[in-house]
């Protein structure tokens, strides 16, 4: 069960593989995307956010996101999400994400959820 106070956290390294599949996926093919800033690839922001524990749960829905892009993030960054359930209320949750790499917070946000039940897809 997902509760308030619930902690979740998940590793990746980008790789260019990832960075092309997103522009790919998303259409945002923008210059410093593919053709990089100083010779460095920057990720796409979804592909910053995707993989978030919690938000890749398929028991769980997004229903809204407030996020802040805070630093790039390069192809060969190992970033690491953490998120943090900060309230619940019956099948709607509040929580907490933050990215960070190996030197800064490279993306901070708070969104709402609501918690399905895995037996049916339906509200919890």
């Amino acid at each position: 069960m997902i509760g308030a106070g619930a902690a979740l956290s998940a590793r990746r390294t980008v790789s260019d593989d990832d960075i092309a599949a997103c522009a790919r996926l998303t259409g945002d093919f923008g210059a410093h995307h593919i053709g990089g800033v100083a010779g460095r690839k920057v990720a796409q922001g979804l592909l910053t956010l995707s993989g978030t524990p919690l938000l890749a749960d398929d028991g769980v829905h997004v229903t809204g996101m407030d996020l802040r892009f805070l630093a790039p993030v390069f192809a060969g960054d190992e970033i690491t999400t953490s998120v943090t359930v900060d309230t619940r209320d019956g099948a709607d949750i509040t929580f907490t994400v933050v990215v960070t790499n190996a030197t800064a917070e490279v993306l901070r946000g708070t969104g709402t959820a609501r918690v399905l039940d895995q037996s049916n897809g339906h509200v919890a």
